[in-house]
């Protein structure tokens, strides 16, 4: 089925849209064909991942709409649309917060459990809980501030905090609090209404915003495809399935690397 930008509906629009002003249109091509490429050569692995051949033909007419969009518009017009490295480089250090945290309530959740006081146990279970909510962002940075702002409160729990202060745990929650702040500046998120704001007119004309809103489609595209990648690498033991779909183009303006850093599952079982 032919895609239909005026299909989407529009909440999910606007999501789109807030996601895809954040990436300029020349890296997000780029990570188009790359996947596209990987597709070509992993189809049917991960189509039994969940990345079928109709989502890989939605991906291909989206490249081809925003190609045939950014021929008719001038450079000075495309300017606009750049990736935006502030977006990029938040992304990656609240990765690196939200990792950090991970890893001291991991072990500070062992502890407590282990240590014969109901409280301290009750304790464990709560942070347990929270931390499952915490694995994944979406690369959504709306998303991943509110997991920081999570694991740092889950830090200042009565007992959770005395086991992590020797862990590293004060210095994780500052770490944890000027990331979600960089987050919410990068992405103009109300910290009280957790929403992106929209971008004022005068920056973003309605051929720019359709730009943005095939951007927005096309990153969530090739997140898919790498999610499927990657599953299908640890079924099949084959790291280089999910190497071919690492969006290596999206997220390498920032220190010439990636800027997703959610592990990639283990291929040794």
């Amino acid at each position: 089925m032919p895609l239909v930008l005026d299909l989407i509906p529009v909440s999910a629009r606007r999501q789109l849209i807030d996601l895809g002003r954040q990436f300029g249109y020349a890296d997000v091509v780029a990570q188009a064909e790359q996947t596209l490429g990987a597709a070509s050569r992993f189809a049917s692995e991960i189509a039994e991942h969940g990345f079928i051949h109709d989502d890989v033909d939605q991906l291909r007419d989206a490249l081809g709409l925003l190609c045939e969009r950014t021929t008719r518009m001038s450079s000075d017009h495309l300017k606009a649309k750049r990736t935006s490295q502030a977006y990029v480089g938040a992304m990656r250090v609240g990765k690196t917060a939200r990792q950090r945290a991970q890893a001291i309530l991991h072990i500070v959740v062992q502890r407590l459990a282990m240590s014969g006081d109901p409280i301290e146990v009750e304790a464990a279970r709560a942070v347990s809980a929270m931390l499952q909510q915490t694995e994944s962002s979406r690369g959504e940075p709306a998303r991943l501030a509110s997991q920081l702002d999570q694991l740092r409160a889950a830090l200042s729990m009565p007992r959770v905090d005395r086991a992590a202060m020797s862990r590293g745990g004060p210095a994780s929650q500052q770490e944890l609090a000027a990331a979600a702040e960089a987050l919410r500046r990068a992405a103009r998120i109300d910290p009280a209404s957790q929403a992106a704001e929209p971008p004022p007119p005068s920056v973003r004309d309605p051929e720019l915003l359709e730009l943005d809103l095939l951007c927005g489609f096309i990153v969530e595209l090739v997140r898919d495809a790498r999610r499927a990648a990657r599953s299908a690498a640890r079924a099949r033991r084959s790291q280089a399935i999910a190497s071919a779909f690492e969006l290596t183009m999206l997220y390498a303006c920032v220190d010439g690397g990636a800027a997703d850093t959610e592990p990639v599952p283990s291929t040794e079982g």
